[in-house]
């Protein structure tokens, strides 16, 4: 095989490789076999170098985390009308489920994966924080807005093919029925 097709297989190689397309041993060993033994995987890797793009990324991913943080200043350490907080708490989760459908379109599954939990959680602690001020007392309204968080994370999980969003979801609810009639 010529060295321009060659090199055109071995860059197609290294990008399964790196959006996982093959498992990673498959890859080694294409590039093993492509090269005749004379690079290894690690070898062929390409070190990523600092990129603009990636520094971009990497401030909305920490841009959406201090949210979370956010949140819980908002919550525990201010004074502000509830109409305020309930429409920080929409801008907070509106941008944490902005950058998770953002990164979700660009295949940035470790960025998603942050995003989605962080927007999902914001979600949780406003809706919980919310109910229990508008309905103080009321066990019936935070037991409802806690149920219905945990079917949003099953329906999210289902939709997404996210294992671990299902599971949590299915035991919350289990934990908040159990508690609810048992205990």
């Amino acid at each position: 095989m010529d060295e321009a097709r060659k090199n055109i297989v071995l860059k197609e190689i290294k990008y399964w490789k790196e959006h996982r397309l093959l498992p990673e041993q498959y890859c080694d060993f294409l590039i093993t076999l492509y090269t005749e033994g004379s690079e290894t995987g690690q070898e062929v890797t390409e070190k990523k170098i600092f990129s603009f793009k990636s520094l971009i990324f990497q401030l909305i991913n920490i841009l959406i985390i201090s949210l979370f943080v956010l949140t819980f200043i908002v919550i525990y350490f201010t004074e502000l009308s509830i109409d305020l907080q309930i429409g920080l708490f929409t801008v907070f989760v509106g941008m944490s489920l902005g950058g998770a459908v953002f990164f979700y379109k660009k295949n940035h599954t470790s960025f998603f994966h942050i995003a989605l939990i962080t927007g999902i959680l914001i979600l949780f602690l406003s809706s919980v924080n919310t109910i229990s001020t508008i309905f103080s007392g009321a066990q019936i309204g935070l037991i409802m807005i806690i149920l219905l968080n945990c079917l949003i994370w099953v329906f999210l999980g289902f939709r997404l093919g996210i294992k671990y969003l299902t599971i949590s979801g299915i035991a919350s609810a289990l934990l908040l029925i159990t508690y609810t009639f048992i205990l």
